[in-house]
């Protein structure tokens, strides 16, 4: 979602001062291979940086599938600092589940919650960490269920922790593009009956305020460290041009 955005832009950015549409393709050639090839580094760093926000044999509550998370962590067991994972099992997919299933051969204790039982397992936990699918300066885009966990976390003094890499940080002009698409009701239910509506997203926008800190390849931020850099975030000047959906990085009005 957010790296889509991202790598659109800097396409854009790239081609906008070329002469000619060869010159901007090989502009555009450019930045994308030097995108690709700078991003396992950025994720690297990324993920070392998690287990200093963690107290030593922290107990951590995660959902669905991030590799920069599953990665972060396990970069914190090898420290030292993680003792377990709680993993809700974020369905429909259950990506949680292979989450899971990928700590647990790194010899890291975990446990699989329902859904339904992510926010009170907050409880229990240390810490919550996340990864995000896009960073706004008012919200962070990620699996549904992260919204509950972060209020868990704010109503039981837990670090919220989102783990993600720079790509993913949205200015104002690419974040209007954000969109929270509805998924088939018929998953939920296959014939509703008169005067019953199904609503069935997968992600969801958690308010950025309720985050502790986002942890990038370029540091440890605040949520208003977050919106001062996302404030002075550069964008090719076709946003500006192009059609508009939604607002400011908040869900589109229906």
């Amino acid at each position: 979602m957010g790296s889509l955005l991202t790598v659109v832009d800097l396409a854009f950015r790239a081609a906008e001062p070329a002469r000619t549409p060869a010159a901007g393709g090989r502009a555009v050639e450019r930045a994308l291979d030097r995108y690709l090839r700078d991003q396992p580094r950025a994720m690297t760093r990324a993920v070392a940086r998690l287990a200093d926000c963690l107290p030593t044999r922290a107990t951590c509550l995660t959902l669905s599938s991030s590799e920069t998370v599953l990665r972060a962590l396990m970069a914190a067991w090898r420290r030292g600092r993680l003792a377990a994972v709680v993993v809700a099992e974020s369905r429909p997919g259950c990506e949680g589940v292979a989450t899971a299933r990928r700590l647990g051969a790194q010899g890291i204790p975990v446990r699989v919650v329902v859904d339904a039982l992510a926010p009170a397992a907050v409880r229990e936990v240390d810490a919550v960490v996340v990864g995000a699918d896009a960073v706004t300066a008012v919200a962070v885009w990620n699996k549904c269920g992260t919204f509950a966990v972060a209020l868990a976390a704010r109503a039981l003094r837990r670090p919220f922790l989102v783990v993600t890499v720079e790509d993913r940080l949205l200015p104002v002009p690419l974040a209007r593009r954000l969109r929270l698409p509805d998924a088939e009701p018929s998953a939920i239910l296959r014939r509703p009956p008169p005067g019953v509506a199904v609503v069935n997203r997968l992600f969801e926008a958690t308010p950025l305020a309720l985050t502790t800190r986002v942890v990038t390849e370029r540091g440890v931020r605040t949520p208003s460290a977050v919106r001062q850099r996302l404030a002075g975030g550069r964008a090719s000047a076709w946003w500006a041009d192009g059609p508009r959906r939604g607002r400011g990085g908040t869900p589109p009005r229906r």
